[in-house]
């Protein structure tokens, strides 16, 4: 499972900060791979995605970025996920700080990941996986906050919201 992980460590490693590049470079990743570790790759990428789904996350990349819809929502889990399992665990575990991946800010609506594994699979195999996708709850855990009130979301967020003022 490590060796998998490593693949997506990997690429953010080769290419740099630049997260189109990041996608790339695992795409080449993954198409180098049997079938079989592709599936496992997607699998916990799916499995990273899940760990993502909750309020205080979604409600912390809301603040971050001025309103998400469910479907942006997905494609910051996956951007998350790419910036690898030390910030997807920091992120999980303090939400504010989401506030660490700001720099990239530009790319969290952008899906530059959704299908790559899929992608990969039909290069490597010709025909589609089986796998359908996250297996996750049907809405995020937990219970959004209320992010008009300022003074709770200034002490549940932090670091957030200092740096949407002096950054609005």
């Amino acid at each position: 499972m490590g060796g998998l992980l490593a693949h997506r460590r990997g690429a953010r490693g080769e290419v740099g900060s630049d997260t189109e590049l990041v996608a790339q470079a695992l795409l080449r990743r993954l198409r180098a791979l049997p079938p079989d570790e592709i599936d496992q790759f997607e699998e916990l990428w799916f499995q990273a995605q899940d760990e993502l789904y909750r309020w205080p996350i979604r409600d912390s990349a809301t603040l971050l970025l001025d309103s998400i819809d469910g479907d942006e929502f997905f494609a910051v889990q996956n951007w998350i996920v790419s910036h690898g399992r030390s910030t997807l665990q920091r992120v999980q575990g303090d939400p504010d700080s989401l506030v660490e991946l700001a720099p990239d800010r530009h790319n969290a609506r952008i899906d530059w990941f959704c299908g790559l594994p899929l992608d990969a699979y039909i290069a490597v195999t010709g025909a589609p996986s089986a796998i359908d996708g996250p297996s996750g709850p049907g809405a995020p855990v937990g219970t959004p906050a209320e992010l008009n009130d300022e003074t709770s979301t200034r002490q549940r967020l932090p670091r957030l919201t200092t740096y949407l003022d002096i950054n609005p």
